[in-house]
């Protein structure tokens, strides 16, 4: 009979290693912030290739609605609206289950990270703080816990500051360049671009609306319902013209083109 390569030690230590979670994220603060991070990029990444696919979809939709020029029958532009309408309610879902994700793990992100601040600073370590500078963002139980070591530790205390990344963001833009000229033509940049601090997540929500909005305006339209208009409901003072507008015959009846055709 042959013996086995492994002794009975060997086997006991392999055993233990096999379920040892110290470098697992569940037995391990750094590893589990760390996974954090990778699922927190995994949908913001998603994100964007999700909204491109809807936006591609879209755009083939109103380039062949604006090649049509109204001419296409009613039945196929009706359709293509319907379908638009669908997309981008769609597109709103897709957006809006993307923003929740990735706030989802930007909050485990921030709760692994105070957790692991805390537990480094009672080792006498090094902790670096990157989600919880803005302290607004953390829950009550952590600004409590932060607010308890701050008093506890007054010499090592833990950033707790709900504008300290505004101050730092507005800082470097108001001081990005030297130029006077550039610095007084772009302040609308800085006042409603920058400082407005806009969410990258929430804008395919909104461009999802808006999407909805024109596929509804054009669909509101192709329908004729009696004694319904919808221009009714635009004010009187503003009128819809289109672009190009058609080249008028000159006729010599009209006295306006008589005086052109004298002067010329």
């Amino acid at each position: 009979m042959k013996k086995s390569s492994n002794t009975w030690r060997e086997r006991i230590s392999k055993k233990s290693n096999e379920t040892d979670l110290s470098n697992n994220p569940v037995g391990n603060r750094a590893a589990g912030l760390e996974l954090d991070l990778r699922l927190r990029e995994f949908e913001i990444n998603q994100l964007t290739q999700r909204n491109n696919f809807f936006m591609i979809f879209q755009g083939v939709l109103i380039a062949g609605l604006i090649q049509s020029q109204g001419t296409a029958a009613p039945i196929i532009t009706f359709s293509m609206s319907l379908l638009g309408i669908s997309t981008s309610l769609l597109q709103i879902g897709m957006a809006g289950g993307a923003k929740y994700w990735q706030s989802r793990w930007e909050a485990s992100t921030r709760s692994s990270e105070i957790a692991l601040v805390l537990e480094l600073l009672k080792k006498k370590k090094l902790a670096v703080q990157t989600f919880t500078h803005d302290s607004s963002l953390l829950t009550e139980d952590e600004r409590n816990q932060i607010a308890e070591w701050n008093r506890e530790n007054p010499n090592d205390a833990i950033t707790d500051d709900t504008q300290l990344i505004q101050k730092i963001v507005e800082a470097d833009i108001n001081n990005s360049t030297r130029n006077v000229f550039r610095r007084r033509a772009d302040w609308w940049v800085r006042r409603f671009a920058i400082s407005p601090k806009w969410s990258v997540s929430r804008i395919p929500i909104w461009m999802g609306g808006c999407l909805l909005l024109f596929w509804v305006t054009i669909s509101a339209n192709l329908v004729e319902i009696s004694n319904f208009e919808p221009s009714q409901f635009a004010p009187k003072s503003i009128h819809l013209v289109p672009l190009k507008q058609e080249k008028r015959d000159l006729h010599p009846a009209d006295p306006s083109s008589t005086k052109s055709l004298k002067k010329i």
